[in-house]
Parts: C-alpha cells; structure tokens; sequence
C-alpha cells in the first residue's frame, strides 16, 4: 500500500515522528509518501519512501493534531483518500493512533482489521444583499459566526429551510455536523452526536435570554443565516478558515456537502469512551481510568 503522511513541523520537531513512522511503513512492505518540500530535510536521506503527490496514496496520515488533521482533510478532500491522525496535539480527539501504537496502527491496517466512516461534510456560502456570492467553503467540523475581535453582541435572524425560526442576540452561532458535536458546539452547550449520523447541529453563543437550545436538523435541510446592521464587523469561520469581510446585510447559507470524508477506526476506542476519556475526563484523575 501507498502512504501519504503530512507532518505538522511545529508539533513534530525534526519530524522525528514522520522518520519513525516511515520506518514502520517500509518494515511492513508499504510505501510512505511525503509531499516534495519534504525532500530537503532530514527524510530526504531515508531509503524507500518517495516524494511526489498523494492522488494515488491508499491513506493519508498526518501528525499533529485535530487542526492539522483539519487542515490536511481541507487540501486533499477531493481526492478521496481516507485519512487517519497520529496524535500530537492537546486533545487529539480526531487522531486515534499515539506514538506508542504507531506499530499496531500498520499492523491492524496491513492484515485488513479497520473499517472507513463516513463523515458529513456541511458547505458554506457567503452572499451580499443583492445576492452575489462572496466566498464559499466546505468543512468537515463546523461554521462559526461571531462577533469579531470588539466586546459587542451581534443581531443575527437564523432561517431553516426558509422559514424564520429565531432572531439571536449574543456572540454568534456555531452550525455543525456529528463530527464538530465535539467541539466548539460542545463548548457551547451543544449535543453530542456519532460520528457517522447525518444531521446539522444548530446552536447559539452566549445568547442574551433566558432560555436557550440547540436545533438538530435533517441533513437535507438549508440554514440561512441573516445580519443585520451592525456597529462590529462579524466574522465567519469554517473550521477555523477565516471568510471575505462580512457586510450589513449579508447572508450565509449553510447545507449538507454532497460528497462525505473517509477516516479510518482502527478500533481502539468506541465514539463515547473517547468522549470520556479526551473530554469528560480531561485534566482530571480519571483522564487514565479504563472504565
């Protein structure tokens, strides 16, 4: 098998880890693929792994953490590669395999003991008043609308399907799929969905009332996300990628991506003991407890 890694420089010092992991690769038969700017370090030395594209690669690793996971699946999504993490950032939560289980990672994909999930993918359109398109993007976690960098609420009116539901007053709005429950939207009181179920998660930041709630979605549903005037200048961010300037009176619709992200289960940890472990657990004492 062909394997793509990317390595986050910053995570991954000296890329230390990508060397160990393309020695476990070329241990098991399999050819471990680096990007070309990767030839001039320390891996351009190492016998066996080539230096090229990832278009004909069976996986795509990458080391660091759930950003650069993020970041990778954002490049190379519409190859159609599945993608697994090796973990070197704080949570890890999208990056099952660690440095120690970088060896059974092989084994298991090598002997056929994983399975691919399918995840959903959510589009995001920007459109000015006259309903001109500004920007889109497609993510694999969530679309964020906040109120930018000065301490003032934003008037945002949230329409599903072309029906106004509720106008929100407070810091912003998070729209996810299953995969991003786990994170900003989790933060924000949101549900907590598996991974591989279709649904678009809708919840409120800090919203100026005294009741407020998530809104779970069929994923052949449109959320259209209406400003007003504003005295600060909103931003929208899916996964992290900052949009083009938002303007009074802009429109952001967001719905369901046709096409889904393959990630590789190798089994280690089902969907709610990862919760329990990387998030309900973390920094406490129970952050090492098997039950």
């Amino acid at each position: 098998m062909r394997f793509g890694i990317h390595s986050n420089k910053t995570r991954d010092l000296g890329y230390e880890v990508a060397q160990e992991l393309a020695s476990v690769m070329l241990s098991h038969g399999h050819v471990p693929v680096f990007r070309e700017y990767m030839q001039d370090t320390a891996l351009g030395r190492m016998g066996g792994v080539e230096f090229g594209g990832f278009a004909d690669c069976d996986i795509i690793f990458t080391i660091g953490g759930d950003g650069t996971f993020l970041g990778v699946i954002s490049d190379y999504r519409e190859l159609g590669v599945p993608f697994v993490g090796v973990n070197k950032g704080s949570i890890g939560f999208l990056t099952q395999i660690s440095e120690d289980s970088m060896e059974d990672a092989i084994t298991r994909i090598t002997e056929g003991r994983y399975n691919i999930i399918e995840r959903m993918q959510l589009s995001a359109e920007l459109y000015d008043s006259q309903g001109n398109l500004k920007g889109h993007d497609v993510c694999l976690n969530d679309v964020a609308v906040l109120r930018g960098d000065k301490p003032h609420i934003v008037k945002l009116s949230l329409y599903i399907d072309h029906e106004r539901v509720e106008r929100f007053y407070g810091d912003g709005l998070v729209v996810a799929t299953p995969t991003g429950s786990t994170a900003y939207t989790l933060a924000a009181g949101g549900p907590l969905l598996m991974p591989g179920m279709d649904n678009i998660i809708i919840t409120p930041l800090c919203p100026h009332t005294l009741q407020s709630t998530s809104y779970v979605i069929g994923p052949d549903s449109e959320v259209e996300i209406r400003l007003g005037n504003f005295e600060t200048i909103p931003i929208v961010t899916p996964d992290g990628h900052e949009f083009p300037t938002l303007s009074p009176y802009d429109v952001i619709r967001i719905r369901k991506h046709p096409s889904k992200v393959k990630t590789v289960d190798l089994g280690y940890t089902g969907f709610f003991q990862n919760v329990r472990r990387k998030i309900v657990a973390r920094g406490s004492f129970y952050e090492n407890s098997q039950e």
